[in-house]
């Protein structure tokens, strides 16, 4: 399991892993882990620095790379109590990325197959964490056996590798460096400028609008030409020295808009080699209605050159298509993975959303909304909620979820407008609340109104309940 607690998810549908179970340490190691977790306990998860994600299989170089960096100054969290306690620290391990500053991926062929591994990158990913990937093996060796997530996560990313014994520690010092100049540059970015309020480096978000709005959900990539680890990224060879995106130009030139089949023909094409090595088919399905949501394309199955040029800008910038393209993937992949039903991070992430909620957050929920797995819209729309994103965009969005198949969904729309207060939703929790053939959803929907208040949501169920009890009394003679 990922930061050593090592079983897999029952209902996980990944491989089953036997390693990857708690386990007792012999007695000769047990001093040597209450040594390296004098810090942490059971009730108590200070936040550190650090936060290293790791298979138990891999607990010695877990070990060596945690005194390497103590001995530098630099402080750890990683659960090591997991293995010899019978404590569920699952939770604390949620916790305790989200509070560390920076987080570190031990990466293997039994970590990269963890269900917790997983979730805990996906997680550190989300809460915009700078991710340190240390390699036991090659990505050559572990890229082809990475789930998806892990590919799109970790592409971008300089590795460490502790390969050769003879260059562990020089590659740990190196590392080492770039640490403490990650961990100096986000305290002197949090540090307001005299005599300047204190605000966010994201700017507000105009709700009603998506032109120039879009935002990079992990700001601490870097963007790179070809990866010196060898992962697999979007090559931008034709648009390298370009600094606005000519994608579109190149392929559609005095053309206002595109058949959809055509133009994800040209991108399958020109991207072939990122997309297949890091999708399987059913992925590759799964992207191409994503960016078909994003790019907002219309009945007629037609994509607008206004809205792919919307698509590409970021903070008011025109990005190249193929860094959106895996800005895209990415942040779509690894929000479904972390809100998924079957994360065992999910709930640290929705308790926490107020630590990292941002524009790309709220977004990337509001896609979720549209999600196939009706377990997964109905945790977005929860999540949503507790985002505080009560702007016209999001509750429409919301009210839209009442009207979902699945009475789950119906169920959370109704708790996430009620916890907004959006009275524009009264309308529609009403005609919930009087027609839906199920229970619960009905109660769902008058405990939003109860919720919302106010003279109309007051004055509906007023009305209903004298309904309701006259038509009661008529039965009766």
């Amino acid at each position: 399991m990922g930061s050593g607690a090592s079983t897999t998810s029952t209902n996980s549908t990944k491989p089953s892993i036997k390693d990857d179970k708690p386990a007792s340490i012999p007695e000769a190691n047990k001093q040597q882990a209450k040594e390296g977790t004098k810090n942490i306990t059971p009730e108590s998860v200070e936040a550190k620095d650090i936060m290293i994600s790791y298979s138990h299989k891999d607990k010695e170089m877990m070990h060596q790379l945690k005194s390497t960096l103590e001995d530098n100054g630099i402080s750890v969290w990683v659960d090591v109590i997991g293995l010899t306690a019978g404590v569920d620290f699952l939770s604390k391990i949620g916790q305790a990325i989200i509070d560390a500053k920076l987080f570190v991926s031990l990466l293997s062929e039994t970590s990269i197959e963890s269900k917790y591994c997983q979730d805990e990158l996906a997680l550190a990913y989300i809460s915009n964490k700078p991710i340190f990937p240390v390699g036991l093996k090659s990505p050559e060796q572990l890229y082809p056996k990475m789930d998806t997530g892990m590919k799109l996560q970790l592409a971008r990313f300089n590795w460490t590798l502790l390969l050769d014994e003879t260059k562990i520690e020089k590659n740990m010092g190196d590392m080492v460096v770039r640490m403490r100049n990650e961990l100096q540059r986000l305290k002197s970015s949090s540090e307001p400028i005299e005599g300047k309020p204190d605000k966010t480096a994201r700017g507000k978000r105009n709700p009603l609008a998506r032109q120039n709005s879009r935002q990079v959900m992990n700001t601490t990539m870097v963007r790179q030409k070809t990866m010196e680890s060898g992962m697999l990224s979007v090559d931008e060879t034709n648009y390298e020295d370009n600094q606005e995106d000519i994608f579109w130009d190149m392929h559609f030139k005095n053309e206002e808009s595109v058949k959809w089949t055509r133009f994800v023909e040209v991108v399958m094409r020109e991207y072939s080699s990122f997309i297949t090595n890091t999708f399987n088919k059913q992925d590759q399905e799964w992207i191409s209605n994503v960016l078909h949501d994003e790019m907002c394309v219309g009945e007629e199955e037609l994509l607008s050159k206004e809205n792919y040029l919307d698509f590409c800008s970021v903070d008011g910038q025109l990005i190249p298509f193929g860094h959106r393209l895996q800005d895209q993937a990415v942040e779509s992949y690894t929000m479904r993975e972390v809100f998924n039903m079957e994360s065992t991070v999910r709930v640290e992430a929705i308790e926490n959303l107020s630590k990292f909620n941002g524009p790309a957050v709220k977004e990337a929920l509001l896609d979720l909304l549209k999600d196939l797995d009706p377990n997964v819209r109905a945790v977005a729309a929860i999540s949503l909620a507790k985002t505080g994103a009560d702007d016209k965009h999001s509750i429409q969005r919301l009210m839209k979820s009442l009207l979902d198949k699945d009475r789950l969904v119906r169920e959370s729309g109704c708790i996430a407008l009620g916890h907004l207060k959006a009275r524009d939703a009264v309308p529609k929790l009403v005609q919930l609340w009087r027609n839906d053939f199920i229970s619960t959803v009905r109660e769902a929907a008058e405990a939003a109104l109860s919720q919302i208040g106010g003279e109309e949501a007051n004055k509906a169920v007023h009305m209903t309940k004298v309904l309701a009890e006259e038509i009661q009394m008529l039965t009766k003679h």
